[in-house]
């Protein structure tokens, strides 16, 4: 604006010819609009580079963002406030943020996208929908080529990992998803003897996150020392999969089709001691 055209009122521009009204910011707030997916893919491009022969790594969680007083805020739900004072639920929205991280003890991280999970909307859903968008960006500004090691992202217990896995299946990512101790999984059955009668088994001998009676030897370990958790050991166990039923996502599975297995890798990190409280006994995760 030329010097001496108009001044500034109340926050707004006036000017020769421009009416003076406080709404008219509100206005522009409204008729306003903010491409999330040309945002985002700005965001991955400017994301931190990986080391050399190392993917890219990523990190997907959940977080609340409680609004007890917002009494006319629209698409509330329920969600989960953790305090010193126990867990409340409270009114509020969720949200699925999703970032890039690096090696090391640094929290920082490189902001990519964060997307609430309105009412109704599935959480594995939300994932996918993230993961797939990430994906596409990462193609489509160089940031990752074919020949690099695939996108790793990591994401706590509360995903499913069977369903995530088959959602993106032929996507060159992968995928390290913590899981609760109650979750079993199986080995595929031994091979059918000549003659053998009966339908073929799906499922062969369980393995258990919570109970070692009740699994088979790894299938590759390793031991190293650490200077800051001690003696730390890897666990693999391959080619495992968990008992599919016909609810949540696969509720709509074709009945005239077997659901599918879904293999893949358990990893089990045990350390001598956690970095800021050492202990005694080995720790597991």
């Amino acid at each position: 604006m030329r010097a001496g055209a108009g001044a500034i009122a109340g926050g707004v521009v006036v000017g020769a010819g421009v009416r003076r009204r406080h709404g008219s910011v509100y206005d522009a707030l409204a008729r306003g609009r903010i491409s999330s997916g040309r945002l985002r893919r700005l965001l991955v491009a400017r994301s931190a580079p990986a080391r050399a022969a190392e993917p890219l790594m990523f990190a997907i969680d959940t977080t609340p963002l409680a609004r007890p007083d917002a009494q006319y805020a629209g698409e509330l739900t329920m969600v989960q406030v953790r305090g010193k004072g126990g867990d409340r639920w409270l009114p509020g929205w969720p949200y699925s943020l999703l970032v890039g991280i690096q090696w090391g003890p640094s929290s920082w991280v490189d902001p990519i996208e964060a997307r609430r999970l309105r009412p109704g909307e599935e959480h594995t859903d939300v994932t996918i929908g993230q993961i797939t968008g990430l994906l596409n960006d990462l193609a489509a500004t160089g940031t990752w080529q074919p020949g690099d090691p695939p996108p790793l992202v990591l994401l706590d217990a509360g995903n499913y990992a069977t369903d995530l896995t088959h959602a993106l299946a032929g996507r060159d990512v992968q995928l390290l998803v913590r899981l609760r101790s109650t979750r079993v999984f199986y080995r595929d059955p031994a091979p059918r003897r000549p003659g053998q009668m009966g339908a073929p088994t799906r499922h062969g001998a369980e393995f258990s996150c919570s109970d070692p009676a009740r699994r088979h030897a790894p299938d590759f370990e390793r031991t190293a020392q650490s200077g800051l958790y001690g003696t730390v050991t890897v666990r693999a166990w391959t080619g495992l999969h968990q008992k599919l039923g016909s609810t949540g996502r696969w509720a709509s599975w074709p009945r005239d089709r077997q659901l599918p297995l879904v293999r893949g890798t358990v990893l089990q990190v045990v350390v001598g001691h956690l970095r800021a409280q050492p202990l005694a006994t080995p720790r597991e995760h």
